[in-house]
């Protein structure tokens, strides 16, 4: 958000004010600091008498007076209360202001100059463009807490100077906040004289024969410390050179592409000429020989090519791709390629930019790996599903695909042609839609029992209304179907015109009354001629249904069935009639209707012999069996694609008898997964058993004996190929049972998983690594922290000085709590997660120890809730605890040395977290406001409460108690 500095009162005039109002304060510390300088020379020449002196044996020539060291001492504290009101007030004339996006709307003093800055370099400019980076995340926390109104006093060392720095809310006259000023105070002199007297109070109480014992200590710690810097870069040399082996070793192509020079990517530069700068200077500088081998060259062939040689096919779109991975800084993106012999070749990649430390890209790492027969093999299986389409189109009977609920979600042309509609019509519409009323409710209990699992599929005989009204009579044939990728699941139903069938079998019906003894047990037409003369005694009524034409016109003009035989069964037809007065006789052939339409009809004919043997009458009967020979037809078809669908895909489809002893399909895939011919498994199918690896032998044998049980089963497993290398199968094995419900054959499909599983392998194995590399770096950080922990144990034991001892005190507990938290997660199963109630427990007898409690009576009372806390949340709460606990154990009890202290952690109302810390103590003194005390404890405890983002409520009635309420931080990523 930008401010208009037109529409604030005064924000300038407010700035000079307090310029101005601070030059008097300036110029009279400049004054006093002039003074401590010479006292600092004259302590400074006191120091090199008494080093000399010391070496000489003999101490007696120094003399430093009472009045001299009161006048130190008094000297000493009017400037710390003069720095003090300096660093609160104003820093040294050092002046930023910054708006609401953080960006410097002014600038002023005479400290710029001595860090070689200027006002003209800094005005106008963002934090993240003049600040170093390592500072960016330290200044915008404590800028944006300035604009939300809380002011920051640090120190902060900026080169090789130390500035004192405070971060304040700059306000209007209406008290509206409406930017941040920042104040600097060289103080790096200040820090200069202090070390100085602190060294010259420490050197005139240390003895002769104490430095020479801390000189040994220190040799030995610095011989310590040498030993572990050794240890350390033995370890750094030897993580490198796995890291190394790991490059080279890859299976993936890794490479490093760098710049000649760095260049800037923002929106202050021509990004074109940035892209024709980085794709004639972008030089591989290393590559693994995997990636070598994606490209077929060399390694003195790749290694310096330019970014332009690899990408100058497609140069247009590589340099979009170019500008939108320079704009993420990372990208992941399958593109075509050209090897060095200029063949196509598709990679898959990872590439994240190299920036160095003023955010200009350097150059870029990348992880790719040849995709080629991955992209091949989805185009071969597009153009098979677009066959598969294509062929279901054609169908010669109608093909729908309904979901759960009825709608469909495909039809085929045939479909559309038996109810009237359009496709289009069809697919905003439900099978109950077009279905006859009395046949809605057979076909919904099917269905359910299909989707409920109970039935594989089922077929039935119903009606469908023909969009002109007209009922159509059908069978269908219902099966279930779930997509692998997708996961839909829906119905595939094969629809047959039946009405034809119906009539016919109407006709017959009603040829009862006539020729019931006869007709009435076939379906199809009875005929009778005489031999001698040849003329028709009898034809069934179905022959009008089937010839479609009229019984009396073949009884009027005596002509038999040859006029409507298809004309090129015709002779074979009439070559049969003599066959068939002789003796029982079958034929099959085509007859072409009035209309055109042509049927198959399969004519068996008995000569009647009279008594004297001679054949005197030709009965048959004549079935159209065109519903069968379309559904031969069908099934060659259906088979066919199966065959291309079996012989077109990656994964190895097979068919097995139910005794296992015979293998009655394999496709072409096995050959290219097992490495082996189908003829030599198909002459011994059981053989495939010496090619399992032997540990998942049992497995296979136990799923087949499931299979054979009716169950389907998945079971991966490890074969040997050939040349002895190891591949992973998922093999998918399922029953097919026979219209008796027995089950006749083994169906299964066996899937290369090997990839899939030397992936996961890797995976497992990197985060194990992982785990190890984070616990270690874990207690690397305990363990320095008890360094520090007992350094400050070590200066301890040379000060006399109550009050400083006690601060040294204090920061060994804070440092210990947050030491606990790390050595926790050390020994802990998660990483990510402190055990609450343990660490509170630990950190209140480490406590409990630190301040000597062991003879009194105080007594500690937990409630701790079973509760997980992640490391942001952990240490705040930690830290909260050691010092409110520090205060009750040093002031609450100091007239008694009985007591108690409570502590309850406890969550509540959906992951809300309450901490009650109570003393029975004497409480804070009369008079004494908790709200704006300015000790470094009840401050460091609201600091740490705003950082959790927790209402602070503290009770001084009985004791004293504070509550917390807050949630678990978020986690922020680490770098």
């Amino acid at each position: 958000m930008c401010i208009d500095p037109t529409k604030i009162d005064r924000p300038l005039e407010t700035c000079e004010a307090l310029v101005a109002e601070q030059k008097a304060t300036i110029r009279q510390l400049e004054e006093d600091l002039q003074q401590q300088r010479e006292l600092c020379q004259k302590l400074a020449a006191q120091l090199k008498a008494v080093e000399n002196a010391g070496f000489s044996g003999s101490v007696t020539e120094l003399d430093i007076t009472d009045d001299n060291r009161i006048q130190l001492i008094a000297s000493l504290e009017k400037s710390q209360e003069m720095y003090r009101t300096l660093i609160k007030h104003y820093p040294n004339g050092s002046v930023f202001l910054f708006d609401r996006d953080l960006r410097y709307t002014l600038v002023d003093g005479q400290g710029l100059a001595a860090v070689g800055l200027s006002k003209e370099q800094l005005e106008g400019k963002t934090l993240w463009e003049v600040s170093p980076p390592e500072d960016w995340q330290l200044f915008e926390t404590k800028y944006r807490a300035a604009l939300a109104g809380k002011e920051n006093t640090f120190e902060y060392k900026y080169r090789d100077r130390v500035y004192s720095t405070t971060i304040a809310p700059v306000k209007n006259d209406r008290e509206e906040i409406f930017a941040g000023m920042v104040v600097t105070q060289d103080i790096t002199e200040k820090k200069q004289v202090e070390i100085a007297l602190q060294e010259i109070k420490d050197r005139l109480k240390i003895k002769y024969q104490k430095r020479t014992e801390d000189l040994k200590t220190a040799n030995t710690q610095l011989r310590e410390e040498i030993i572990y810097r050794w240890h350390a870069e033995e370890a750094l040399r030897e993580s490198q050179e796995q890291l190394e082996l790991f490059f080279s070793q890859s299976l993936d192509g890794f490479f490093f592409m760098m710049l000649d020079d760095p260049v800037h990517w923002d929106n202050s530069v021509d990004k074109e000429k940035v892209l024709d700068y980085v794709f004639a200077n972008g030089r591989v500088t290393k590559a693994n020989d995997a990636l070598i081998a994606q490209y077929g060259g060399t390694r003195e062939e790749f290694i310096g090519r330019t970014l332009y040689s690899f990408l100058s096919h497609n140069l247009t779109g590589s340099r979009e791709i170019i500008k939108q991975f320079f704009d993420a800084g990372r990208i992941h993106i399958e593109n075509e390629h050209r090897k060095f012999d200029g063949v196509p070749v598709w990679v898959e990649g990872d590439y994240i930019c190299i920036y160095d430390s003023h955010g200009r890209i350097i150059g870029y790492f990348g992880v790719q790996r040849d995709i080629s027969d991955r992209k091949k093999a989805e185009a071969t299986l597009r153009d098979s599903e677009e066959r598969f389409r294509a062929t279901v189109e054609q169908a010669a009977v109608g093909i729908t695909h309904p979901d759960q609920t009825g709608r469909y979600l495909r039809v085929n042309q045939k479909f559309c042609e038996i109810v009237g509609y359009t496709a289009s019509e069809l697919l905003s519409r439900t099978w109950m839609d077009v279905t006859y009323p009395e046949d809605i409710d057979a076909d919904l209990e099917q269905n359910k029992k299909l989707f409920a699992g109970e039935i594989d599929s089922f077929k039935m005989e119903k009606r469908l209304l023909h969009k002109d009204g007209t009922v159509v009579w059908v069978n269908i044939t219902v099966s279930l179907i779930q997509e692998p990728l997708s996961g839909a699941i829906y119905n595939v139903v094969v629809t047959e015109d039946i009405s034809d069938r119906k009539k016919t079998e109407a006709a017959l019906k009603e040829s009862e009354e006539r020729f019931r003894q006869l007709a009435e047990n076939i379906e199809s037409v009875f005929w009778m001629v005489n031999v001698q003369p040849q003329e028709i005694i009898y034809i069934s009524p179905a022959y009008e249904k089937i010839w479609g034409r009229s019984c009396a016109d073949l009884y009027a003009y005596g002509r038999f069935f040859t006029d409507s035989i298809h004309p090129e069964d015709r002779e074979r037809v009439i070559a049969n009639l003599t066959r068939q007065i002789e003796s029982e006789n079958e034929i099959e052939y085509r007859i072409v209707r009035p209309d055109g339409k042509i049927r198959w009809i399969r004519d068996r004919a008995f000569p009647i012999k009279n008594q004297s043997g001679k054949v005197y009458r030709v009965v048959g009967i004549a079935v159209d069996i065109t519903a069968r020979k379309q559904a031969e037809k069908t099934i060659r078809e259906s088979e066919e694609r199966f065959r291309q669908l079996a012989e077109n895909i990656q994964d190895s489809v097979w068919l097995m008898s139910a005794e296992f002893t015979d293998l009655l399909y394999l496709s072409p895939a096995y050959e290219q997964i097992w490495g082996r011919s189908r003829e030599e498994l198909y002459a011994e199918p059981l053989k495939m058993m010496e090619w399992v690896h032997p540990e998942d032998k049992l497995l296979l044998e136990e799923a087949m004996g499931r299979v054979l049980q009716g169950e389907s089963t998945s079971n991966e497993y490890r074969i040997f190929l050939p040349d002895g290398t190891i591949r992973w199968l998922c093999d998918r094995a399922f029953p097919i049972y026979d219209e008796s419900g027995k089950i006749y054959r083994i169906a299964g499909i066996a899937e290369d998983i090997s990839d899939r599983k030397f992936t996961e392998a890797r995976i497992q194995a990197a985060l194990r690594e992982k785990e190890v590399l984070l616990k270690e770096i874990h207690h690397r950080v305990k363990n320095n922290m008890q360094v520090i922990s007992s350094l400050l144990q070590l200066q301890a034991q040379y000060i006399e000085d109550e009050a400083t001892l006690a601060l040294f005190e204090e920061s060994q507990t804070r440092i210990h709590s947050m030491a606990l938290i790390h050595e926790q997660l050390y020994q802990s199963e998660h990483l990510d997660r402190i055990d609450l109630p343990l660490y509170v427990e630990n950190l209140v007898a480490n406590l409990y120890q630190s301040f000597g409690c062991g003879n009194t009576a105080i007594q500690f009372n937990l409630n701790l809730d079973p509760i997980y806390l992640n490391i942001e949340t952990a240490i705040p709460c930690g830290l909260i605890i050691n010092e409110v606990v520090s205060n009750s154990l040093k002031y609450a009890f100091s007239q008694s040395l009985t007591g108690e202290i409570n502590i309850e952690f406890t969550e509540f109302n959906s992951q809300q977290l309450q901490l009650i810390i109570q003393d029975n103590g004497s409480g804070f003194p009369a008079g004494f406001d908790v709200d704006n005390a300015e000790t470094l404890g009840l401050r460091l405890v609201r600091m740490l409460a705003y950082q959790l983002e927790a209402s602070i409520a503290i009770d001084s009635q009985r004791g004293t108690c504070y509550t917390l309420i807050f949630q678990e931080l978020n986690y922020r990523q680490r770098i």
